[in-house]
């Protein structure tokens, strides 16, 4: 098969996924009846952007030059997103240090520190442990102890043919079988479009069977324009939210 995606596409996939899926939770599409069917696709969409990003992570953490640098990086995005990950959902504007959920960035800083120390021992009983540690510590954070498992999973099959289609078919079993018990519990329109935006992951596995390993386009202001469009779109959603809505 002739793969044809590399690394600077599937950035582009991901932050347009992503914008996608904040204006959905921004512009509350999920509160109007009116709207829920594009806060479905929203949901549908958002649901490519983070298994894209658990990907290329772990082709950073083998193919980088300086991990230190890598994990900078995570922490400074980590922190100049916290402010505007936290507006987008809290909108009444009040701010409370104890109520901060962390951004995707730190789970990502977590799921990179999971593999560092993780590559450094060969117990298996001692990598149970560092996996089940770096999740805990993910509990408040963007996708919570699911993050860190995605990260795993691409980190220990990485390299190995097939498993990616593996890996993605757990995923979005086990993200079915939650949501539908929530629906049971919940049928509202919001739920049943969440369950449908479960099968978003069926897209994430083909676009990564695409991946063809290379680059791609990567100059340097590529490089920190992807970090720097995370908290930047999700203050410009903001401020649409507060002129306009």
């Amino acid at each position: 098969m002739n793969k044809k995606l590399d690394a600077f596409h599937l950035k582009i996939i991901a932050v347009t996924a992503m914008a996608i899926n904040h204006a959905g939770i921004i512009f509350a599409w999920s509160h109007s009846a009116n709207t829920i069917g594009l806060y479905a696709m929203s949901e549908f969409v958002g649901r490519f952007t983070f298994p894209i990003m658990a990907y290329l992570l772990v082709e950073g953490f083998h193919y980088t030059k300086n991990l230190r640098k890598y994990c900078m990086r995570l922490i400074l995005f980590w922190l100049v997103s916290i402010y505007p990950f936290y507006l987008m959902h809290n909108p009444t504007y009040t701010f409370s240090i104890t109520d901060i959920p962390n951004n995707i960035f730190f789970t990502l800083l977590m799921g990179l520190l999971m593999m560092i120390v993780y590559s450094r021992t060969n117990n298996k009983a001692i990598h149970v442990l560092i996996v089940l540690g770096f999740s805990l510590l993910t509990v408040l954070s963007d996708w919570s102890i699911v993050g860190v498992l995605i990260i795993w999973s691409f980190y220990v099959n990485h390299n190995q043919k097939g498993k990616t289609q593996t890996i993605i078919s757990t995923f979005i079993i086990f993200e079915i079988i939650s949501i539908v018990g929530l629906i049971m519990n919940n049928a509202s329109p919001s739920w049943i479009a969440e369950a449908f935006s479960q099968f978003g992951f069926l897209v994430v596995l083909f676009l990564l069977l695409q991946y063809n390993g290379e680059r791609g386009y990567s100059p340097k202001w590529i490089k920190w324009g992807f970090y720097w469009f995370y908290p930047i779109h999700l203050v410009v959603f903001e401020l649409i939210r507060y002129f306009i809505f």
